[in-house]
Formats: structure tokens, C-alpha cells, sequence
């Protein structure tokens, strides 16, 4: 394990002392790498001279933090520290490589074999670095007929099946409102990186961790899959409705508000057949199981729409809270943010960039033993730490520092 030297914060977390060099960009390789910065690895994030992270020009710039300081940069990227070196430059590469000599961990999610040609792939690193656990994700994986195409999350999305299985069951495919490839993707290397810090004692000699967005996308249905490889089922669009649960959708309300109701279970359903009235669907045959009712889902689901329809949302969720059905309001995002149990668990937190408080969703990992959440770091300006990295970790004098910014091999 590499000693940390440049946080300078207080209270155990269970990655102090890990350092991790982090090439990654735009939304997969961040998030992955902000979660191993939020539960307490040093995380040097490298940039390019020219522009940056490409989430710099995406989303909308935060007033008063500069063009280059946008809402969806610095949702992904808060507790890095910020360098910039240009990789394409050889001196500039080498400075990397030192660098990977001094971490634990390297994250990458350029297109498979761009670090090998910039020397800084894991057969080079793992040479100078005993021990190293190289992290990789990639559009396709490393093999394959589609390996080198460029890909982001709405062709991971379009590719998978995942805008397949959603839209309205008449309609067109529809892209899922979040970038569930990118951020699932992110996840799981998060869990490879785990486990090979757990398997590092029976594997010192390090091990490389690849995740293939396409996979990760998959894995994101995996409930669908036997039914379509075994049984040789399609799973049709619909809407609001579940392929495989009934009821388990939204319906609309008199007052023109959805209401969710989530009956997944014999019990759950048991209680919302009492709680609308509707006892004798207890005993009615197309309603007894489950795939009774996926049978005959569309009069079921008519019938429950015609009940809803009759009052407004809130008279629903009281009756069925009641029940104990699981049911809740269609929410609105700006009204999600704002509920009584988000807010009762601080799940918002804010973030201070030059005095500015900016939100961004906490950490929704809580671990008994670490106590409190430090306060949260903000996502570096670009070169912001360059200076103090290549002086701390890798003992460079200043005045050479300030001959490699000279020569525009970093900015700092």
C-alpha cells in the first residue's frame, strides 16, 4: 500500500492510504473513481492540456466557477486532486509512468490499446509497479469484432437491448432518463477494484480488471435473459407496466397525478385486492398467480385503470400505505430531491467551489465502523493540484515543475 501524502484530512475511511492515478473521462471511468475518492483513496486525476475532461463542456456551466466548471463535471469528479500532463508528448508520458509507480491503483477507459501505444499499459506499469491492479473499462471489451468502435452510453443503451425493453408499448424505443450504461458500468468496476484489493494478499504481483460497458448493460436485465435464451421469449415495451410482474406499474389518477404500485408478492397483492374492494379477484382464476395474471394482464390492468382513475393520488396512497401495498407518488426529479426522506438523510449534500455551494447526490455507502462523512472536496479546476502532486509524490523540485509547464509537458 502506498502512503497518501497530500490529503489532509482527518477520520478513518477504509481506503486511506490507497492511492489511485485516474486517466478516465466523460461519465463511466468518474464515476468509479469518485466513489474510491469518497471512501478515502488519494485519487490524482489526469487531464489533457487541450480541454480537459470531456465533461467540462458538457451540461451548463456553474455561474461564477468559469466555463470549464459545469453542473455535470463536477457531479463526477468531487475529493480528486486535478493534474494536467500531455500524455501525447513522451516526456510527458514517462511523467505519468512515474507517477503509476507511486499508486496502487490505475483507472483507465480509453479505447482498448491507447495505453499500450502512450507506454503506459499494464504490461509496462506492472514492471514498475509490483502489486499494481490496473482498472479498465471499455465500450466492448478487449476482444471481439466491435472492440475498437467508439461507443458512449446511448449506444451501449441501443446496442444492449436496454432502449429495446423501454417505451410505450406502441410507440418507439425510448432512451432510459439516466446514463444507466455509463454509471452500472462504473459500479462494477468499483466492485472489481474491491476484490482485487481483498485478493491482493494471495496475488501480490497485481492483476489487471476489465468491465465492458455492453456487459454491464446486459447485467442491467439480467432478469430477462433466461426467458430470452431459454425460453425464446421477446420482452415487449410497455410503458409504465413490468414484462414479468402484474400489476407493477403507474396508473393515472383523477387529479391527472400518478400513483406506483408495486404488488410483487402474493401478500402484496392479497392487500391491494382488500384495500380496493375487489376481494373476489382473490379467487378468480385469471388472477389467482402471477402468470395468470401476465396472461391476462390487459383486463387486469384496464380494470385497475378504471379504479384509479376514479379518485385523486392522494386518496390511493393513504388507502394503500394503509394496506401496506408498496405505492408512491410519480415523482418529478426536482421534486424527488426535495422529499421529506431525502432531506431527513441529508442525501444532498453541498459543496463548496470558491465559496459557491454547489449539490451533488452523497455517497450512498454508510459504513458503521467510519463514522461521519468528511466534508466533501470540490471537483478540481483544471491543473489545480498538478503542482503540488508532482512536488509531494514524486519529490520534483519546483523550479522543475516550472520548467515542465514551461515546455507545456503540464499545466500547473
Amino acid at each position: 500500500m502506498v502512503s497518501s501524502g497530500i490529503s489532509a484530512t482527518s477520520g478513518a475511511l477504509p481506503l486511506d492510504g490507497l492511492r489511485v492515478l485516474d486517466f478516465t473521462h466523460a461519465a463511466a471511468g468518474p464515476f468509479s473513481t469518485m466513489f474510491l475518492a469518497d471512501l478515502g483513496a488519494e485519487v490524482i486525476k489526469v487531464e489533457k492540456p487541450k480541454g480537459g475532461d470531456g465533461t467540462r463542456t458538457m451540461g451548463e456551466p456553474v455561474p461564477d466557477l468559469g466555463p470549464k466548471e459545469t453542473d455535470y463535471y463536477l457531479s463526477l469528479n468531487r475529493n480528486k486532486h486535478g493534474v494536467v500532463i500531455d500524455l501525447a508528448q513522451p516526456e510527458g508520458a514517462a511523467l505519468a509512468a512515474r507517477l503509476a509507480e507511486k499508486c496502487d491503483i490505475v483507472v483507465e477507459n480509453f479505447r482498448p490499446g491507447v495505453m499500450d501505444k502512450l507506454g503506459l499499459g499494464f504490461e509496462a506499469l506492472r514492471k514498475v509497479r509490483l502489486g499494481l491492479i490496473f482498472a479498465s473499462i471499455s465500450a466492448f471489451g478487449r476482444s471481439g469484432p466491435w472492440s475498437e468502435r467508439p461507443a458512449n452510453d446511448i449506444i451501449l443503451q441501443s446496442v444492449s437491448g436496454l432502449m429495446g425493453i423501454t417505451g410505450e408499448r406502441d410507440g418507439g424505443p425510448v432512451r432510459i432518463g439516466a446514463p444507466i450504461s455509463d454509471f452500472s458500468s462504473g459500479l462494477f468496476l468499483l466492485a472489481g477494484i474491491l476484490a482485487a484489493l481483498h485478493a491482493r494478499d494471495k496475488h501480490p504481483e497485481g492483476q489487471r480488471i476489465d468491465v465492458s460497458m455492453l456487459e454491464a448493460s446486459l447485467n442491467m436485465m439480467c432478469n430477462y435473459i433466461p426467458a430470452v435464451t431459454t425460453l425464446g421469449k421477446t420482452i415487449p415495451r410497455l410503458g409504465r407496466g413490468h414484462a414479468q410482474i402484474v400489476p407493477y406499474q403507474a396508473f393515472l389518477c383523477a387529479d391527472k397525478k400518478y400513483v406506483m404500485v408495486g404488488a410483487f408478492t402474493r401478500v402484496f397483492w392479497q392487500n391491494l385486492c382488500r384495500a380496493l374492494g375487489r376481494e373476489n379477484w382473490l379467487t378468480d382464476p385469471r388472477f389467482t398467480s402471477n402468470p395468470a395474471r401476465l396472461q391476462h394482464r390487459d383486463v387486469l390492468v384496464g380494470e385497475l385503470g378504471e379504479i384509479f382513475a376514479s379518485r385523486p393520488s392522494a386518496h390511493w396512497i393513504a388507502l394503500l400505505t394503509a394496506a401496506d401495498v408498496p405505492t408512491s407518488p410519480v415523482m418529478e426529479l426536482h421534486e424527488a430531491v426535495l422529499s421529506e426522506q431525502v432531506i431527513f438523510n441529508n442525501s444532498i449534500q453541498a459543496v463548496q467551489h470558491h465559496g459557491k455551494d454547489v449539490k451533488v447526490v452523497r455517497n450512498p455507502i454508510r459504513g458503521e465502523q467510519w463514522g461521519a462523512d468528511r466534508p466533501a472536496q470540490p471537483a478540481p479546476e483544471m491543473g489545480r493540484d498538478t503542482r503540488s502532486v508532482l512536488t509531494t509524490v514524486l519529490g520534483l523540485d519546483p523550479l522543475d515543475v516550472a520548467s515542465l509547464a514551461e515546455r507545456k509537458i503540464v499545466v500547473a
